[in-house]
């Protein structure tokens, strides 16, 4: 029998070698499922792994949120890798993850994956198989797979949205999707009169890396929506830690305003340096930057608004201003994209036109079942995506094993019906939005459904941490199926804020005067 005639039945098919995909094939395996991961590209560690000539990271990225809660759940980072780790560290961390768990022996790479179909009780999944370019497809190198379950883990920051302005076209310069952008001196614009569009975190690190080399050009920064923009330390310790199931519990507008607060304590009001914010602090995914600020004060960066048109090289936007550019750079997201999905199943689980999946819990459509996970499609309002991964992993795991289920299709509906409407009562309307979870509060639904929701009653030692800490990835593995031993003291490694200790005292001493006071 040829390769070509050869059937491969595994019981899960993983597609993706990403972060999210490597971790739903760790929790497969641990649930004694037999998996195969098929990757496009040469390499593991999907955007986290630098690629002159292909998706990834740009070369100076370093993560934006720190390794506490971008982390897997049952392998911490080195002690000695900084807070925020650079994509170099990350991309080793993720290999050190997979030679743990022997993940390699299950990955086939240059497999781009042609379809995904019904097949009866199964899905098939045709792959070819390229050249190291992650392009060309090799002449009659077609393997076909059959499995039970598929779960897509290629991630949602799939296909570049290049946005188009009035005269565009006329435009004489270079203009590129952040995509194609890997470091300033790489796309060769020490001199260049350079234009970002869009104040996401790509956009600022774009920015800052092209203002950061001491040009006498401003680095002009165009945005329509302004931002909050907030530094990677509040009073001496990574933003995100700030993020806890008190803070979370508070009503969104409180919270919005307290955040709010702070952040012009320690950076000052936004509209000060013309970040003109439309949106509430927590309507939206926050821009974080140590450095954005810094340049804006001293004139390397100029914040404008929108792009109003373009003539030539010279671009006007609304508010009268002019410049003249060699170069645009577009900072303007991705759309999620399924090529590979047959036009019925793309329809039934993508509205194309808003960007929005149809999925239960971000991860489950309630028309095909749990058959079909999508892992990894989902936005979070602060902390990392890798924690709400490798949550969807293991109930998908459970699922599979049938220790758990999904409930009717109607109560999915539902559910899904009252998130779209907070969501949009909620965030800033926005395609980016469309998927958008705070990681806590998502991870701790997700892990209720198969009992490993850390409880206070269970681990009274943590409790102070579990209120008033972010406790990183490791408190969900302090319960439930495939604990950690050493899931304790991993959290307890995780700091917890002076500002919330305080609070927790303060809030403490209050309730015991409010008791006091109601016996005398």
């Amino acid at each position: 029998m040829s390769s070509q005639d050869q059937v491969h039945r595994p019981d899960v098919i993983v597609i993706g070698a990403g972060i999210s995909g490597l971790v739903t094939a760790k929790c497969l395996r641990e649930a004694g499922l037999s998996v195969v991961v098929l990757e496009r590209s040469g390499d593991i560690g999907g955007l986290w792994t630098f690629r002159e000539n292909d998706y990834g990271v740009m070369r100076f990225t370093h993560i934006n949120v720190s390794k506490y809660n971008y982390c897997f759940s049952d392998f911490p980072f080195p002690d000695d890798v900084p807070d925020y780790p650079h994509n170099v560290d990350m991309a080793k961390y993720i290999k050190s993850y997979t030679n743990h768990f022997k993940l390699n022996e299950i990955i086939k790479l240059y497999r781009k994956v042609v379809s995904i179909e019904r097949q009866g009780e199964d899905w098939k999944v045709i792959v070819q198989e390229v050249e190291k370019d992650g392009i060309t497809v090799k002449p009659d190198s077609q393997e076909v797979y059959l499995a039970k379950n598929v779960a897509i883990a290629s991630g949602h920051h799939a296909k570049p949205t290049m946005a188009k302005f009035m005269g565009q076209d006329s435009f004489t310069g270079e203009i590129i999707h952040s995509v194609k952008y890997k470091d300033v001196l790489t796309n060769h614009l020490e001199d260049k009169r350079v234009l970002v569009v869009g104040i996401g975190n790509s956009a600022v690190d774009v920015a800052v890396n092209i203002a950061a080399i001491g040009r006498e050009k401003p680095v002009y920064l165009s945005t329509r929506s302004g931002a909050w923009v907030v530094p990677n330390y509040i009073f001496g310790q990574p933003t995100d830690l700030y993020a806890n199931r008190l803070f979370l519990t508070l009503p969104w507008k409180l919270a919005t305003w307290i955040f709010e607060t702070v952040i012009k304590v320690v950076s000052g009001d936004p509209k000060r340096w013309g970040l003109n914010p439309k949106m509430r602090a927590l309507q939206t995914q926050p821009t974080v930057s140590p450095t954005l600020l810094h340049h804006i004060q001293r004139k390397n960066i100029v914040v404008v608004p929108n792009i109003q048109r373009i003539e030539n090289k010279k671009v006007y936007f609304i508010n009268g201003e002019s410049a003249e550019f060699d170069t645009i750079i577009l900072c303007t997201g991705y759309k999620i994209d399924l090529p590979f999905l047959s036009d019925e199943i793309k329809q039934t689980v993508l509205d194309e036109n808003n960007n929005n999946l149809k999925l239960f819990k971000n991860v489950f459509n309630p028309d095909i079942g749990q058959s079909l996970a999508f892992i990894g499609f989902v936005q979070p309002a602060s902390g990392g995506i890798l924690t709400m991964s490798e949550t969807q992993a293991r109930w998908y795991a459970e699922l599979i094993k049938g220790h758990v289920h999904l409930p009717n299709k109607s109560a999915m509906e539902d559910n899904m019906k009252a998130e779209e409407i907070a969501t949009k009562n909620r965030y800033y309307h926005s395609a980016r939005h469309t998927i958008q979870k705070d990681p806590i509060t998502y991870n701790d639904e997700i892990s209720s459904y198969f009992g490993a929701k850390p409880e206070l009653f269970k681990h009274p030692t943590l409790a102070w941490r579990l209120i008033l800490g972010s406790c990183g990835a490791f408190q969900y593995r302090l319960q439930g199926p495939n604990t950690w031993s050493g899931a304790k003291e991993a959290v307890k490694k995780v700091p917890v804020t002076e500002m919330m200790n305080y609070t927790g005292i303060g809030l403490l001493v209050l309730s015991g005067l409010i008791l006091l006071y109601s016996h005398s």
